[in-house]
Formats: C-alpha cells, sequence, structure tokens
C-alpha cells in the first residue's frame, strides 16, 4: 500500500534544506513579501536523530600504532571525568545552538512563504506574537516581519539540545571519540619531549604512567582549550545530522514552530487559583452520584446488546427514572464498544473521583454552569489530591499523573432520563448522550526531541467545562420542584487528602456520606445508619459474603471499618454508637471486657447489624438542617439581645478548637480580621454576628 503524500514531501530544493556553513555566515531574511492578502496541523514525533553516526564517532585510528596505548590509558573512569567536562565547560552546546537555530529559522522562513504562495495570508496565525503584518503605503505592499526572541528561542534550542544529549549518551560517546584523539596527541607530545629514541626504550607500564601524569599535569584552561579544538572540528557534522533526523523536508510550519519553541504559549493568566474552602458547596445531584459509583465500582459495568460498555443507575421508587454512563475517545463522542472502554474504566478509581469532586465544587462557583470554563494548575491540584507527600514521585511526574487522571475523566459519558415533582410542578431532565465533563489539557514546558512531547512539564493547564447534563440538573429552576434536580451539599474539604491505599474504606465512606447527606436530610433521622447497609453502599456484596465465610477475611474486614471510623473522627466527624446493638467492646480502640455470651453470634455478624450515627464535620450538619428549616415571616419587633463582644467570639472559637484561620474559613474572611474582631480593634459587624452566634453555638 502506498502512503499518502504529506503536503510537505512534494519536490524541494535539496541545497535548501541540506545544512552548510553558509547558513552561519549569512543570515536568512526575516520579511516576507506578502503577494495578497488564510491552523495549524499536529506535530510529528521528531525520532531517531542521532547526532553522531557510528562511522564518524570511530575515528578509524584502528590501523594507528598508539591505539592499543590508547585503549590502556582511555578507561571508563577517565571518559566519564571527559564527559563531564566537556557537559559542563566545552563550547559545544553553543556552537550547535547558534548552528541550528540559523538553520532552522531559514527553513522556517522558506514553509511560512510557501505557505502563503500557495494558501494565502489566512493560513497562517498571524496573532502569534513572532509575526508582525507591516503596511508600506508608499510602495502600496505588505510585508510579513518575523519578529524574534532570538535569545529566548536559543535558550529553548540549548535545553532541548543538553535533555537530547543526556538522554542518548551523547556525551560518553563523544568523549570516546575526542578522548582517542587528545591521548593520541598527549603521547606525540611526550614523544617529542622525551625524543623519538628514550620514547621507543620505554617499557611499556612506563609509558603508560609517563602519558597519565602528562594528561594529569595539564592545566584546567590548557584541557579546555584543547577539547575545544577538537570540539570546533566536530560540531558541523553534529549539527548536520541533528538536523537529518528531524527530517525538515516534510514538516510543516506549524513543527518548526514546536522546534523552536515557538508554540510554548505564555503562561495562562486566565487559571482559576483553587483555594477551596474547609467546607466546600458541592452538586450532589444524580449524575455526579451515579458517576462516582461508576468509577468506584468498576464490577458495575455491564456489557450492553450492542457491545458496549455500560453502567447504569436507575431509581429505586420510580424505575422510569434513570441514568446511564459510557465511555467514549477523547475528541469525540463515538461509543467505544467493551474491550477498548474497558481499558478506561480500569483507570477509574479513588484519584478520578477526588478530581470530579474538585470539578464539581468549581462549577457550583458559575451562576451558569453549562456556559461556563474556568482553567485549574496541576500543581494545585497535587496539593489538595494529598499528593504532595508522596515524596517517591517528581513534581513534573505528578503533574502527568494529574493531566492522565483528567483524560480519563473527560472519557465519561452520561444519558439521563429523570422526571422530578408532581403535576404542574414536573420537571423534566432528559438529557441526550454527552460527556459529564469537558477537559482540555495544556502542559507547558520544553518539548523532548526523542518522543515529541513534552515529558516533564513545567505545568499542566487543565481547562474544564462542566457537561450539558448541568443545564438540567445545576438549573436553579429545577430547585422549584423540591426535588433531587438541583440538590447540593457540603464537602468537607479533609475528604481529598484521605489517602485510599491506607484509608481505602474510610475514604469510599466519607464520600458516601457526603452525597447522602443531602438525598436523607429531610428523613426524621438523616445520620442514622446500619454498618451492613454502609458497606454494601461501598463495597462490592462478594467481599462482605466472603467476611461472613472466612474468619480471616472477617477480622480483616472489622479492622478496616475500625480505623474507617478512627480516622473519620480524627477529621472532625461526630459517630455515636447505638448501646443496643453497638456495645462498648465492639466499638473501634475498646479496652471494655466482652460479656459472657458474645461467642453466641459471630463478631462480624454483630458488627454487620450494628447501628451508629454519623454525622459530617461540623458545621455541615447544621447547614444543611437550614435547607429543611420553614421561612419564619420577620417580626416586627425583636427582643433586645445582648451585642456580642470579643472575648466571647474568642471564647467560643477555642472551646471548639478551631484557629483563627479555620473559623475564617467558614466566613470567607481573613484570620487577621477575626483577631481584630477578638481584641476589640474593630466592632462586629451586625450582618455577620448571627452567623458567628450560629457557627460557634453562642
Amino acid at each position: 500500500m502506498v502512503k499518502p503524500l504529506n503536503r510537505w514531501e512534494t519536490k524541494y530544493d535539496k541545497n535548501l534544506y541540506e545544512y552548510d556553513l553558509h547558513t552561519v555566515l549569512q543570515p536568512p531574511s526575516r520579511s516576507i513579501a506578502l503577494p495578497t492578502d488564510n491552523s495549524l496541523e499536529p506535530v510529528v514525533a521528531m525520532a531517531g536523530i542521532n547526532p553522531l553516526p557510528g562511522d564518524q564517532l570511530d575515528l578509524a585510528h584502528q590501523g594507528h600504532p598508539g591505539m592499543k596505548l590508547v585503549e590502556e590509558i582511555l578507561t571508563a573512569n577517565y571518559q566519564a571525568q571527559l564527559a563531564d567536562f566537556l557537559r559542563d565547560r566545552s563550547v559545544l552546546l553553543n556552537l550547535v545552538t547558534n548552528q541550528l537555530f540559523q538553520h532552522l529559522l531559514k527553513i522556517y522562513r522558506h514553509k511560512v512563504e510557501t505557505l502563503i504562495q500557495t494558501d494565502g495570508i489566512d493560513a497562517i496565525d498571524i496573532s502569534l506574537p513572532h509575526f508582525k503584518l507591516v503596511t508600506h503605503r508608499s510602495q502600496k505592499h505588505k510585508t510579513l516581519e518575523l519578529v524574534f526572541d532570538d535569545q529566548q528561542i536559543k535558550n529553548y534550542l540549548r535545553k532541548s539540545l543538553a535533555d537530547f544529549f543526556n538522554h542518548t549518551q551523547f556525551w560518553h560517546e563523544l568523549a570516546k571519540t575526542i578522548g582517542v584523539n587528545l591521548v593520541l596527541q598527549t603521547i606525540a607530545r611526550l614523544e617529542t619531549k622525551l625524543g623519538t629514541q628514550t620514547f621507543d626504550t620505554l617499557p611499556p607500564e612506563s609509558l603508560v604512567r609517563s602519558v597519565k601524569q602528562e594528561l594529569a599535569s595539564l592545566d584546567a584552561s590548557v584541557l579546555l582549550e584543547q577539547l575545544n579544538f577538537f570540539v570546533q572540528v566536530y560540531v558541523h557534522d553534529i549539527t548536520r545530522n541533528i538536523i537529518q533526523g528531524f527530517h525538515l523536508p516534510t514538516c510543516s510550519p506549524q513543527e518548526i514552530e514546536k522546534l523552536l519553541g515557538l508554540r510554548q504559549r505564555p503562561v495562562a493568566s486566565s487559571h482559576t487559583s483553587l483555594s477551596l474552602d474547609p467546607v466546600i458547596l458541592m452538586p450532589t445531584a444524580i449524575p455526579i452520584a451515579s458517576s462516582i459509583r461508576a468509577q468506584l465500582r468498576p464490577d458495575l459495568w455491564q456489557q450492553s446488546d450492542a457491545a458496549l460498555a455500560v453502567f447504569r443507575y436507575r431509581s429505586k421508587t420510580n424505575p422510569n427514572n434513570y441514568i446511564e454512563h459510557y465511555i467514549t475517545n477523547l475528541g469525540d463522542v463515538a461509543l467505544l464498544p467493551w474491550e477498548a472502554a474497558e481499558q478506561i474504566i480500569n483507570k477509574f478509581g479513588f484519584d478520578t473521583v477526588k478530581l470530579q469532586l474538585i470539578f464539581a465544587a468549581r462549577a457550583m462557583e458559575e451562576q451558569e454552569p453549562w456556559n461556563s470554563t474556568f482553567t485549574l494548575k496541576a500543581t494545585d491540584i497535587i496539593r489538595y489530591l494529598g499528593w504532595d507527600r508522596n515524596h517517591s514521585t517528581s513534581l513534573p511526574e505528578k503533574r502527568n499523573a494529574v493531566a492522565s487522571t483528567a483524560h480519563a475523566l473527560s472519557c465519561l459519558l452520561v444519558k439521563s432520563v429523570w422526571v422530578e415533582g408532581r403535576g404542574k410542578r414536573t420537571v423534566d431532565a432528559s438529557t441526550p448522550i454527552g460527556r459529564m465533563w469537558d477537559v482540555l489539557i495544556d502542559p507547558h514546558g520544553q518539548i523532548d526531541w526523542v518522543t515529541g512531547k513534552i515529558e516533564r512539564p513545567d505545568e499542566v493547564y487543565i481547562t474544564v467545562s462542566p457537561g450539558l447534563w448541568t443545564k438540567h440538573f445545576l438549573n436553579r429552576a429545577g430547585s422549584k420542584a423540591k426535588e433531587a434536580l438541583y440538590q447540593f451539599g457540603y464537602l468537607a474539604k479533609d475528604i481529598l487528602r484521605i489517602d485510599p491505599y491506607h484509608n481505602e474504606i474510610a475514604l469510599r465512606l466519607a464520600i458516601q456520606l457526603t452525597l447522602d447527606a443531602r438525598v436523607r436530610v429531610r428523613n426524621q433521622n438523616p445520620y442514622d445508619y446500619r454498618v451492613l447497609s454502609l458497606l454494601e453502599d461501598v463495597l462490592p456484596r462478594t467481599e462482605i459474603d466472603k467476611a461472613l465465610l472466612d474468619k480471616h477475611k472477617a477480622r480483616d474486614l472489622k479492622s478496616r471499618w475500625n480505623n474507617a471510623l478512627k480516622l473519620l473522627m480524627n477529621l472532625g466527624w461526630q459517630i455515636e454508637f447505638d448501646p443496643v446493638t453497638y456495645p462498648d467492646w465492639l466499638q473501634p480502640s475498646s479496652m471494655a471486657a466482652k460479656p459472657d455470651d458474645w461467642r453466641k453470634i459471630k463478631v462480624i455478624e454483630r458488627l454487620l447489624q450494628a447501628k451508629l450515627t454519623i454525622k459530617p464535620p461540623h458545621p455541615i450538619p447544621s447547614l444543611l438542617a437550614k435547607i429543611t428549616e420553614p421561612k419564619v415571616p420577620r417580626r416586627l419587633e425583636s427582643a433586645p439581645r445582648n451585642e456580642l463582644i470579643g472575648a466571647q467570639l474568642r471564647e467560643g472559637r477555642e472551646k471548639l478548637g478551631w484557629s483563627r484561620k479555620q473559623l475564617g474559613g467558614f466566613l470567607n474572611i481573613s484570620a487577621d480580621y477575626i483577631g481584630k474582631l477578638e481584641r476589640g480593634d474593630r466592632m462586629i459587624p451586625t450582618e455577620l454576628e448571627p452567623r458567628l452566634r450560629r457557627l460557634l453555638h453562642l
């Protein structure tokens, strides 16, 4: 099969693309005349670049009489020292950078000029900062000027070369090549110094020792001068071989822009500073809950009749209401078959759930999420995912991991058919299949010439557009049905930092309880649970069944459950145990004696039937309670009340064990301002007083 031609693989001027010193001596023009007054294609990986082919690395000194001596002197250790010296102090990088810069500039100008001649000026993105359109009124024509920051481009090329040379073991090979020349030159100099007759009579051991001493006696500046002489001999061939590896005749202008670092857009100034409060408002609408379940329970995905991967969630009260999730590729909404989708499903888990919680919390800040986008920095996300505590992975690797997690999340689709309310208050939330989150991943940093990618990004900007499902489920009109369409709850930020590898059940529980809290808020006892029902929500039923049959698995499940409760209590969750079904001796960390009849029922069976009350951290329960509070008619006259003073404020805060920063976080004011209120430097504002009284129970 014949490969289709790239538009740049047509006939080309061989002399134009071949590198020669003429390029360095006569820099190309940076002005392109425009005949008339027409974005850019993706880059192909630049692989297979060999800066020094093998026949040039081996200098064909095999027949030289001193080569046997060279082999004894040019040890691996000496080559390594020489490689470090060349990398750190030689002029090679600067020379290759300058020559590469001039040649790429010449080719880029030619590519741009050719594109304008064939497709017109509209084919060029003249909004890029290195283009300047100039109108010459007197001569009645226009030119496109190439306005480069030469030093910035050279710095980029130099960094790329340094990374590339290190990656390809170039310095080691260069040290080997130049080392041969250096040793042979030293041998010749020693022979001249001693005289041929004396030199020839030296025993082999003495000769080796003398040459090594001669090399060691070289002053660093003299050694550098000699090495740079050899470097200049090879620099032209090195540059030419790098250029040949780029396959410039087949490159588009945009690909050369990437080689020059011109496609590195300036750091986004519109990114959102991710600063989450201790308690975050977030949607708990059905698509959020079902998608989280789809990510945490891969065992519940099924293969449909059409061989598609699908996750189904149906309402327990109305089977006609349902949510379905599918998997797609990034860039289109074509549904993936089971085999391909399974690879994405396997990437789901706690990381994608945590990232979705961040996306959801951030989306709640928008008036119309379906019409909004926001941009987050991967470095900020790392901190909120708790990855900053992992010191075994570098920061660039963590940024790549955030990008990978965001990519998996962007592949999740949602289809919903949901009706809330009755009669005239019915609200239909049917939606077509669409993405849960549209995500654009934008890495910034040095391109790797070996892979054609930014392997170690300085930053990754993630632009998020909430899917169109938000228009149906987060539209404030949905709240008129008094049901689930516009549900929102509160997320304790500390949940995001729970380590799933050591506290898996704790994280599963915290997420489930967060989603449950808003759904159950109107129940008579919204925070009462049975252990079995909670575990069934967060674990596969098979895991519970195995614990009922195997005492070792039962002991393991009980231990994991107890550790989860202890962690949640440490994070401020309020847990009370039913004294009848959850006696002292069964509770976590209890030292209470077991009753005489404790063996009548298996411990795991007692535990599963035990009841407890779990409330989210303060002040989430009081915030949720407001949802159910009836509006009280405003009184014409209110009873006089003692004015709140700073001392009461401080006393109430300290009683709850809060810092000024924590209290300020709940009120969206600074810790410094809290301090001024407590000291009496500022009067407590009238509108702030009732909020302070509720928070501090004053």
